[in-house]
C-alpha cells in the first residue's frame, strides 16, 4: 500500500526532482510563441509551441529589458532557461533566462516591427538631423577594438586629415551585452568629453543576425538622445539597420564614415592654391574689419558701463557729505546758535552737566567766548 501524501507534497517532490535533473536544469527549446500576456507586476507569460504540443513560459519582469528584440506572436524563437513547477497549480512551465529570434523571417519581423515603432514616434524625422562639422577636431569612435571596422576609420581619416584627435571607446558590437557597451559608449563621449566634434559608431559585414547590436531599441534611442552629431557606419553598402535612421548621417562602410567626417587635406590645399593674393589680402582685411568693429563695440560699451559707474559713485559719495554735515555739531552755529565747550574739551549739552565756577568756552558766529559759570540754574 502506497504512503498517502498531499497534493502539496507532491508537487514539491515533483518540483525538487525537476530542479535537480540536468538536463531540465538548463534547456533550450525552439517553437512558436503563443498566447503573449503581460502581468501589471511587468512579468510575461506565453506559449511556446509546435506542431502537436505547447509548454508555458515565464519571463521575469527584471530580464525583459536584456532582450534584444520584441517578441511578438508567431515568432520563432529559442528560450533558454529551466524547468520549474508551480506548486500551487501544479503545472510546469519553462522560466527563461534569454530568448533568441530563429532564422531571418524572424529577425525581419522584429526589425519592421521596431521600424514602425520608432518612425511613427519620430526618431526618423528630418528635423532632428545635424550637420557634422566640416573640420572636426575630435572624433569619438565606438566599436569593437579588435575588428577590421576600427582600422579602417583610423586610417582613413589620418590620411584625409592628420590634424584631428581619434578617441576610441572600445565595445562589443556582436552578441550577448553588446547594446549596453554600445549605448555606454555614446554615454561616455557626451558626459565625459562633450567636446567631441562627431561620433561614429559601427562595425564591419556580417548577417541580420550579427549585425543586430545596431537594431536594438536601446541603441536607436541611445542615438537619438546623443548631443553629438553621429555616423552610422555598420556593415557592407547593402545593409541598413535602425541605426543608420536614427544617426544624423549614415556611412555604408566604416571606410566611408572616415571620409565623411573629415576633409581631405589636399582638398584644402588646392583650394588656397588658386586663391591670388589679392583675395587672400582682402578675406584677411574683412576679418580684421570685423574684429575692429567688434572691439569698438566692446570698447563702447565698457566705457558706457564705466561712466554710468562712476555718476552713480559721485552721487553716493554726495549724499554721504551731506548726510556728515548734518552730523557735525559746528554745523548749527551759522544758524544763530552757540555751543559751550567745557575746559575737558567735551561738549556741554544740558544744564546740569555744568557746575558754578567752571571754565567754559561759548561758541558763536564769529568767534567765541571764554567764560566762568558764577550760578546754575536747572528746570524743575
Amino acid at each position: 500500500m502506497a504512503k498517502t501524501i498531499t497534493v502539496s507534497q507532491l508537487n514539491r517532490y515533483i518540483g525538487r526532482i525537476l530542479s535537480t535533473d540536468a538536463l531540465l536544469m538548463n534547456v533550450a527549446v525552439s517553437g512558436e510563441l503563443s498566447r503573449i500576456t503581460r502581468n501589471q507586476s511587468g512579468h510575461w507569460y506565453f506559449d511556446l509551441k509546435d506542431s502537436t504540443s505547447r509548454i508555458r513560459c515565464f519571463l521575469a519582469a527584471s530580464r525583459v529589458p536584456r532582450l534584444r528584440f520584441e517578441i511578438d506572436e508567431g515568432m520563432e524563437v529559442v528560450v533558454y532557461g529551466n524547468i520549474s513547477v508551480y506548486e500551487a497549480g501544479g503545472s510546469y512551465s519553462v522560466n527563461i533566462i534569454d530568448i533568441q529570434p530563429v532564422g531571418e523571417g524572424t529577425l525581419a519581423a522584429a526589425f519592421e516591427k521596431l521600424n514602425r515603432k520608432l518612425q511613427d514616434e519620430g526618431l526618423f524625422d528630418e528635423a532632428h538631423k545635424r550637420p557634422i562639422p566640416r573640420f572636426p577636431k575630435k572624433i569619438g569612435v565606438v566599436t569593437s577594438p579588435t575588428g577590421a571596422a576600427v582600422r579602417d576609420i583610423i586610417t582613413t581619416v589620418r590620411r584625409r586629415f592628420p590634424y584631428v584627435d581619434i578617441l576610441l571607446y572600445p565595445a562589443k558590437v556582436q552578441g550577448e551585452g553588446s547594446a549596453e557597451t554600445v549605448c555606454a559608449g555614446i554615454e561616455y563621449f557626451n558626459e565625459e568629453h562633450p567636446d567631441t566634434d562627431v561620433l561614429i559608431i559601427g562595425r564591419g559585414g556580417g548577417s541580420l543576425e550579427e549585425l543586430w547590436t545596431f537594431n536594438e531599441e536601446s541603441v536607436a534611442r541611445a542615438v537619438y538622445a546623443s548631443k553629438i552629431p553621429v555616423i552610422s557606419a555598420v556593415g557592407h553598402e547593402t545593409d541598413f539597420v535602425i541605426t543608420d535612421k536614427v544617426a544624423d548621417l549614415r556611412a555604408a562602410t566604416p571606410t566611408a564614415a572616415g571620409m565623411t567626417a573629415v576633409p581631405h587635406i589636399d582638398d584644402i590645399r588646392d583650394r588656397l592654391s588658386v586663391c591670388s593674393p589679392q583675395s587672400c589680402f582682402n578675406l584677411l582685411l574683412t576679418k580684421v574689419e570685423r574684429q575692429q568693429a567688434e572691439i569698438s563695440r566692446l570698447k563702447e560699451s565698457a566705457e558706457s558701463g564705466m561712466l554710468t559707474m562712476l555718476n552713480e559713485y559721485s552721487s553716493r559719495l554726495r549724499m554721504l557729505k551731506l548726510d556728515m554735515e548734518s552730523a557735525n555739531p559746528l554745523s548749527i552755529i551759522g544758524s544763530g546758535y552757540a555751543i559751550i565747550k567745557g575746559k575737558d574739551g567735551g561738549w556741554k549739552t544740558r544744564a546740569s552737566d555744568i557746575a558754578a565756577g567752571d571754565l567754559i568756552t561759548v561758541m558763536m558766529s564769529g568767534g567765541s567766548l571764554k567764560a566762568e559759570v558764577k550760578e546754575v540754574e536747572l528746570d524743575g
